[in-house]
């Protein structure tokens, strides 16, 4: 068997490309809310939009901490 050690470089590539394609998939479902709710609900105001995409990166901001922690938790 061939165990492969994965270099911290890697690592943190990996992190990385997790982080970015974590944003651009929730900054973009909360546009696409946004936009929705804006053109159904709201006459077309902008306030919609701007606020569930604020959300979207808030989101994403939130995972990207917990992904880049080395906080571990005892399951005891």
């Amino acid at each position: 068997m061939d165990d492969k050690k994965i270099v911290s470089e890697d690592l943190i590539n990996q992190k990385w490309d997790k982080t970015i394609s974590d944003l651009i998939v929730k900054t973009g479902v909360g546009f696409g809310i946004g936009v929705v709710a804006s053109v159904l609900v709201f006459k077309r105001r902008m306030w919609p939009v701007t606020l569930f995409t604020g959300a979207g990166i808030g989101a994403a901001y939130a995972e990207a901490q917990r992904t880049f922690s080395n906080i571990k938790e005892s399951s005891e």
